[in-house]
């Protein structure tokens, strides 16, 4: 769903902060580089290792070779990720309605005229998608 096998398991709150560092190295990335991006996180190198394990066993990176390093790439984009977490939450906290949600978020986070005219703009050119799709004729 959204881009996410069904056969991959979800990620833990720790193994998803090994797979944001993932996404944010270049690929194929080494330990090492997962290292450095979760430093302030304090972890040992094994324990980030045991990481990599488990997201591979779960799927959601490849393991390589370079020389007698091994690399990780992930095998799920982030944005797949974001979109499948982020409808999830939707589900989960608000029953699947996107406009209390948008109310939750522009009333509550305080969002600046910017970033609300931003929105707005995702908005009306998705709307206007849907107007195009509605007018398609397939046989006109």
């Amino acid at each position: 769903m959204y881009g996410i096998p069904d056969n991959v398991k979800p990620l833990s709150a720790a193994e998803e902060q090994v797979m944001l560092a993932v996404w944010a190295c270049r690929a194929p990335v080494t330990r090492r580089d997962i290292d450095a991006r979760l430093r302030a996180k304090g972890w040992a190198p094994a324990t980030v290792l045991n990481f990599l394990y488990r997201l591979e066993e779960k799927g959601w990176v490849k393991r390589g070779r370079d020389g007698n390093h091994n690399t990780y790439t992930p095998a799920i984009t982030q944005r797949a990720y974001s979109v499948w977490s982020m409808r999830e939450r939707l589900d989960v906290l608000f029953g699947g309605d996107l406009a209390a949600a948008v109310h939750a978020l522009v009333s509550e986070s305080g969002c600046g005229q910017s970033e609300l005219e931003q929105a707005m703009k995702v908005l009306e050119e998705k709307h206007l998608e849907a107007e195009e799709y509605d007018l398609y004729d397939p046989y006109g």
